[in-house]
């Protein structure tokens, strides 16, 4: 990808092109001058050199899995645990991972001797750096009773345990060992490039990025970034030029870009910003991620946290009347705190006692001074239509709504969408029967909105969805004889599946097509769309990294 920078001669600002037909002749004009090609007219280079990531920590295996396996943090742990576990690979159970609860990035001498030797035999003896690499953790409280996670022996490769591991484990496995064969490899010499691509007179893109001279520990392993880490231009992987090659012009893209906010937490980026805030452990990450799903305070959407109207609730509560328990320093001075009793620098018991009287004392009173409606209750400028005392938008069980404060008095209430809710008879469904009991099916509203069910509830419990899913054409790749569903979670979330369900249990987030990938054949391709890459059609196989940029129209 290259950026416009010079057009007809003129140096371009931020606003030179500020609207939509203007950006159009602009498309043009360099279109019928480029003629499907770009000349290079000059290479900027600049040496410079890229060291391997540490060994991996608790958080940093979190992170990464979560980035380049999809797993989450309990997930991580659970497959880890197994590994450190053992597993029997033709000579008797073995643990294959050191302890997978760590902040320490140090590896035990004899390891990194036995790694240096297979790195040579391997990859020769350049790939070896005169010395073995050192790394310093970052954290402040890191407590390093424990060397980094790494394979227990490096000579056992994720190919001679393919057979004896099930998916999840090997694909750990074999992350972890990449990570560690990485750490101990010499670094990689990149050159930062600009390259100036000329287009017809006057007219000059520019693309950064980097050239790889020597890819030293990148031919084994390169570490993943989230969306919301800043976008480094000279990071993006460039092919060799010279002045005077002559490249092909894919396309000519017209993009408008607005400010936006940062994303949401990944979990990989939510573990990094626990440890960066020193908030927990290594051991604790994922039960705090867990917890925030169990209570139903965030729920997760293309692997993106969003707040419930309980999270927001719980939230605005905590930030208000418990504003000293909930600030990041808290947290920390009392970790601080806490290391100074297990390094025997200071008694346990005082500690205690100066948080917990205090803190019990604020509890009792908060009690009784705040009520529910103080917290789950926030008051509108509109009155309402039926006896004109004013609304309120509250938190009921089915999720939030409006409601009039004069209730019980006054009944009114609405959808936030609107939709009046006021008590009424309920809504039979014509010409149906549940076909469990041969009741009445009534049309129902609960937490995630309406739904179909049977009049005889709680006898019969027969639910289905007020939405029937749309056909979208395209035949299910697994079982090659249902097709694939739009569908709707109880949460309102789309995904799509298989129409044989339950005999057929394929699924997916993102919308399928019926195109073939090119890569490994799979019969359908998805279209995905993220904040970093845009839209893109991409293969839902997750050993196949196929993906195609999707032109805007």
């Amino acid at each position: 990808e290259a950026k416009l920078t010079h057009y007809k001669g003129d140096k371009l600002s931020q606003f030179t092109v500020n609207h939509q037909q203007q950006s159009a002749e602009v498309v043009e004009t360099l279109t019928e001058a480029a003629e499907g090609k770009l000349l290079v007219t000059n290479v900027d280079k600049k040496q410079r050199k890229r060291n391997p990531a540490a060994p991996f920590t608790t958080s940093t295996l979190q992170q990464e899995a979560s980035r380049k396996l999809g797993f989450g943090a309990q997930r991580t742990m659970s497959v880890a645990q197994q590994l450190y576990e053992g597993a029997d690979t033709g000579e008797g159970a073995v643990g294959l991972i050191t302890y997978m609860r760590t902040d320490s990035v140090t590896l035990a001498s004899e390891a990194i001797e036995e790694i240096r030797g297979f790195i040579a035999d391997k990859y020769g003896a350049g790939s070896v750096p005169s010395k073995p690499q050192v790394y310093k953790t970052k954290s402040k409280n890191a407590q390093e009773a424990h060397e980094a996670i790494r394979t227990t022996s490096i000579l056992r490769t994720p190919e001679l345990l393919k057979a004896y591991l099930p998916a999840d484990q090997l694909k750990l496995y074999t992350l972890i060992w990449q990570r560690t064969i990485a750490s101990q490899m010499i670094h990689a010499t990149m050159n930062t490039v600009a390259v100036d691509l000329g287009c017809g007179v006057g007219n000059t893109f520019r693309a950064n990025g980097s050239t790889v001279v020597n890819p030293g520990f990148m031919s084994v392993y390169l570490e993943g970034k989230d969306d919301s880490a800043k976008s480094d231009k000279d990071e993006r992987l460039l092919p060799a030029m010279e002045v005077g090659d002559v490249v092909d012009l894919k396309a000519i893209r017209p993009e408008q870009h607005f400010t936006e906010p940062p994303p949401r937490f990944s979990e990989a980026s939510l573990v990094r910003s626990l440890e960066d805030h020193d908030i927990g452990r290594p051991s604790t990450y994922a039960s705090i991620i867990s917890t925030l799903l169990q209570r139903e305070y965030v729920e997760l959407e293309k692997k993106r946290f969003h707040p419930t109207d309980v999270g927001r609730v719980v939230g605005q509560f905590l930030a208000k009347h418990f504003t000293k328990y909930v600030d990041y320093d808290f947290t920390a001075k009392l970790e601080d705190e806490l290391d100074a009793v297990a390094r025997g620098e200071e008694e346990w018991v005082p500690l205690l006692r100066n948080f917990w009287g205090p803190f019990k004392e604020q509890v009792e009173t908060k009690d009784k001074e705040v009520q529910r409606s103080d917290v789950t209750q926030e008051m509108l400028d509109e009155e309402c239509p039926k006896c004109g005392k004013q609304l309120s938008s509250r938190l009921g069980r089915s999720g939030r709504f409006i409601g009039c404060t004069g209730y019980p008095e006054c009944d009114y209430t609405r959808n936030v969408d609107g939709e009046e809710t006021t008590a009424s008879e309920p809504e039979v469904v014509e010409g149906r029967k549940c076909p469990k009991c041969e009741s009445d099916l009534w049309v129902r509203t609960g937490k995630y909105g309406k739904f179909i069910g049977c009049s005889s509830y709680p006898k019969c419990k027969h639910i289905e969805s007020l939405e029937q899913p749309t056909n979208t054409g395209v035949t299910c790749p697994q079982c090659n004889k249902g097709e694939i569903l739009t569908r709707k979670s109880r949460r309102g979330k789309i995904f799509y599946s298989c129409s044989g369900y339950p005999d057929c249990d394929y699924a997916l987030w993102n919308e399928p097509l019926k195109e073939e990938c090119p890569d490994c054949k799979w019969p359908i391709l998805t279209i995905k769309t993220t904040k970093s890459r845009g839209t893109e059609k991409v293969c839902p196989q997750k050993d196949c990294g196929y993906s195609e940029k999707v032109e805007s129209s």
